[in-house]
């Protein structure tokens, strides 16, 4: 529910963030009350969004309720802004400027089902739709489908180089101690891969026309782990060195990881004694969070936190969370949003999410209801 009160003669909102029935017990006499709970989004600027208030409202100040129509007529969202839904009970929009900011990366985070792939659907037509580029690392073989109609670049490796890659990635740990041969076949093969990865790189960013904003790097297919990241690093590495050479000449890009866990994921949920791949994940978040100096953005995709490198969610300035329930991510999200959404977030409704960061014209995190769509409801099933 949006409320707000009058402090000093300025409008303030807030929004219930949790509620509860309580009795109290004098002798023989019993006497109930609710008692709800509210945080501050601050004064509505239509220009800038809600703005922090540094006061609190006096004893005993009476607090109304918005109607249902309220924000009608209220245009909080500017040119280039993505509308990521409302405030619930409300029809004003919350907005942000995405792809200004989208080189400060970005975080969705929710259990299965809860929205965070529909939005981050959204989020990948709204940064074409503005003329830049974005490529995908899809684990699940859902992205070329639903985002048919941006006509995807298929940007992924052919099926003869993932088989040799594997073949030799298998050799190395399976062969003698050091594996110096295997590994010397390695390097030899990875290099010839890495060649066909830069040309595929450059084409894709230097295509001018409307079908060439999206690229697809599918790996479902892919059942090595070991394999996945050096798939990922090299991409990374290629598109790193592209834009770092041609830096102001190249439109900037984003791009979007799902399951994240899988190729950036926390060490220590990894092997002890697979050194290489530990060595792969932290070059992978070394060459992701450096890539915002060239224009080069994150939108990652997960639904723990505890499996995903904290050397990236740290880095990632604007965060949605969508219901989630495991402590780690409670915890994390407690640093982000503070201690009273705390409570919220395991029992937000379906897509219901908590925003907040660059990417939101808020300077207090802000629970949004993202709008039903039966056509989306239909493709997802």
């Amino acid at each position: 529910m949006l409320i707000w009160c009058d402090i000093a003669g300025n409008h303030v909102f807030f929004q219930v963030t949790n509620g509860c029935t309580k009795e109290e017990v004098f002798q023989s006499n019993r006497h109930g009350f609710q008692l709800g709970s509210a945080t501050q989004l601050g004064i509505l600027d239509e220009k800038r969004g809600f703005l922090k208030y540094g006061w609190v409202p006096r004893m005993n100040t009476p607090i109304f309720a918005e109607s249902e129509s309220f924000g009608e007529g209220i245009k909080v969202d500017q040119k280039g802004d993505f509308i990521y839904g409302t405030v619930p009970g409300t029809k004003l929009n919350v907005a942000g400027p995405f792809v200004e900011n989208f080189d400060h990366h970005t975080a969705i985070l929710g259990v299965t089902g809860s929205g965070k792939t529909e939005l981050a659907f959204d989020l990948i037509r709204h940064t074409t739709a503005q003329g830049y580029k974005v490529i995908c690392i899809d684990l699940t073989a859902r992205y070329e489908s639903r985002l048919n109609d941006l006509q995807p670049k298929n940007l992924s490796l052919s099926a003869g180089n993932i088989a040799e890659l594997n073949n030799r990635l298998f050799d190395v740990e399976t062969g003698q101690y050091g594996a110096p041969a295997e590994k010397k076949a390695l390097q030899a093969s990875s290099q010839k891969i890495r060649q066909d990865v830069q040309k595929a790189i450059q084409e894709f960013m230097t295509a001018t026309d409307e079908g060439n904003r999206l690229g697809i790097i599918a790996l479902e297919e892919i059942s090595n782990t070991k394999a996945t990241l050096f798939i990922t690093e090299m991409y990374l590495t290629c598109l790193l060195h592209y834009t770092k050479e041609n830096f102001g000449k190249t439109p900037k890009v984003l791009i979007v990881v799902e399951e994240a866990h899988t190729v950036m994921p926390e060490p220590n949920t990894m092997g002890l004694g697979d050194y290489d791949s530990r060595g792969l994940v932290g070059k992978i978040a070394q060459i992701a969070l450096q890539g915002r100096k060239y224009g080069v953005g994150l939108l990652v995709i997960a639904q723990r936190t505890a499996t995903v490198s904290k050397s990236i969610l740290t880095q990632c300035n604007t965060i949605i969370s969508f219901n989630c329930f495991d402590d780690t991510s409670l915890g994390f999200l407690e640093n982000v949003y503070g201690a009273s959404y705390v409570p919220l977030i395991p029992n937000l409704p379906n897509l219901q999410a908590i925003v907040f960061g660059k990417g939101v014209r808020s300077q207090r995190p802000i629970i949004i209801q993202v709008p039903f769509d039966e056509n989306k409801a239909k493709m997802a099933s």
